[in-house]
């Protein structure tokens, strides 16, 4: 987890635009083309990768997951072909072309260590990618200006997989033996430790996702039983996360100036329902009271917090109802328009994977006897991931909400021996129940990390989404292609589709999701 104060990097242009004659005169000293210090293009890769990531859990990931609730998106009638670039993630290709000049300058001045880092990067965005879409432009895409590619092939979802978890042992290779000092780093300062822990974690997320197609009992066993050589996250000090900064507005979170929040989108009633079902007290980080119940009376007096109600709402109904009866998302992600009392400007973090996450993985894993230690090792697992999650949203509670009219302070997130001895929560139970509750808490662990928890969901089928009355009658499985794919790249995106077994629809399986 990045702990550093902003350092103002220069913000680089991704190509240079000039003709043969006038190449030596009318050179962009700012292109990628003439870097000299490659730190200089991490910022803002790493930054804008992870803020559209963020921003995207929000305005379809999880709603997709059945974590929150929008008037706009919640019909998947608005998860329209034109939206890709935007709102699916299809923009990372800018990114990876970035990462990619990294590696290639990596190469040429034999920096193993930003290489590393480049390769950990991309391989989290291609992963995004191919999990959206199913099949994407990967190889040529990731050596496109060395190889003059401007078209690039679409390759399978299996071979994709199989390439990242190759790509990301590398990288764990070249971490443990670069010598470099990297700057520019602004998710972890220059901490190599961190990122082969990232790269390894990232590798135990993609053989879970693809173990009903490819059994993951040998490369997992392999991390889980050397640490010294494949280091994985062992706290939420570790995880991949960007900490937003409060001084400087274009590193506060997204969420800070956003309009949205409070208004088109709230938490839904199946998330409220399981925290409520467990007394869960994540329920007042992931959301706030209901307008009705926390407003003000005729006096300027607001009700005792005790009296504050907390309600979600249904997706695929249409318009929602009232927005003074469901709770908006919660604090971390509150724009100052709704609630300049309450918003804040760092509280929230860009996480890209978190120690819980690896926590259920592993839990999961020793269920399933993909590694050692059967339902014993699981058990510790599944407590680690949880308590994990109430130690870290307790951490990022800013201080003024224990003087709000929230009443909310830190010690207030706690879970007590009763929470863990609730049915719902203990484990206990047939091998199944006991893997229902492991996916369970994980779906509540990824709230707004970026399109995981509907990942998660397509895998296991936990929970069983509600499917509304207005829409297609289904939760999609995955995203169409963007327009641009069949304007300028037709031929290979018919290859695309030929791959996903002939349709570019919402419906169709993308390959790891078996049915």
């Amino acid at each position: 987890m990045k702990k550093l104060s902003f350092i103002p990097f220069l913000l680089l242009l991704l190509s240079l635009s000039c003709t043969n004659d006038f190449e030596e005169i009318n050179t962009n000293p700012n292109s990628p083309d003439e870097v000299t210090n490659v730190g200089l293009l991490l910022p803002n890769v790493i930054r804008s990768a992870v803020n559209r990531n963020f921003e995207s859990s929000y305005d379809r990931g999880s709603v997709a997951a059945n974590l929150l609730a929008s008037d706009y998106a919640s019909n998947f009638s608005n998860w329209a072909r034109a939206d890709a670039s935007g709102y699916f993630l299809w923009s990372n290709y800018d990114y990876i072309r970035d990462l990619n000049e990294v590696i290639m300058l990596s190469e040429e001045k034999g920096l193993k260590n930003y290489k590393g880092i480049a390769m950990v990067l991309r391989s989290w965005m291609f992963q995004n990618l191919t999990d959206i879409y199913g099949p994407i432009p990967f190889r040529d895409a990731a050596s496109a200006k060395l190889t003059g590619i401007s078209n690039p092939t679409y390759e399978s979802q299996e071979a994709v997989y199989a390439g990242l978890l190759s790509d990301l042992d590398e990288a764990n290779t070249l971490l443990s033996t670069g010598t470099e000092s990297v700057t520019g780093d602004i998710l972890y300062n220059g901490s190599t430790a961190s990122w082969r822990k990232f790269a390894n974690s990232l590798r135990l997320r993609l053989l879970m996702r693809q173990s009903k197609r490819v059994d993951p009992t040998a490369a997992m066993k392999k991390i889980v039983e050397d640490v010294a050589t494949y280091p994985v996250f062992t706290s939420n000090a570790d995880q991949a996360s960007l900490e937003y900064l409060a001084d400087i507005p274009a590193n506060e979170s997204p969420f800070y100036r956003s309009g949205n929040g409070g208004t088109s989108t709230k938490v839904t009633k199946q998330l409220i329902d399981y925290l409520a079902q467990m007394n869960d007290k994540r329920m007042y980080v992931y959301a706030l009271p209901t307008p009705a119940s926390s407003a003000v009376d005729a006096s300027g007096n607001r009700p005792d917090p005790s009296k504050f109600v907390y309600a979600g709402d249904l997706n695929g109904i249409g318009s929602l109802p009232n927005a003074n009866i469901t709770s908006p998302s919660g604090m971390l992600w509150m724009s100052i328009q709704y609630s300049p009392d309450l918003a804040n400007a760092k509280a929230g973090e860009g996480i890209l994977m978190s120690y819980s996450e690896v926590q259920f993985i592993l839990a999961e894993a020793a269920e399933k006897g993909y590694i050692s230690g059967g339902s014993t090792a699981a058990e510790s697992y599944y407590l680690k991931g949880i308590k994990d999650q109430f130690t870290y949203l307790a951490s990022r509670i800013p201080a003024n909400y224990a003087t709000s009219y929230l009443k909310l302070a830190p010690a207030s997130i706690t879970a007590d021996d009763t929470y863990f001895k609730q049915d719902a929560v203990s484990y206990t139970g047939t091998s199944a129940k006991k893997l229902e509750k492991i996916a369970i808490q994980k779906w509540i662990s990824l709230y707004l990390v970026g399109y995981e928890a509907w990942s998660e969901w397509r895998r296991t089928g936990i929970p069983v989404i509600p499917v509304g009355p207005v829409g297609p009658g289904y939760v999609p499985r995955r995203m169409f292609y963007p327009a641009d794919e069949l304007r300028i790249n037709e031929a290979n995106y018919a290859k695309g589709v030929a791959l996903l077994g002939g349709a570019d629809d919402l419906k169709t399986h993308v390959w790891w999701d078996k049915q």
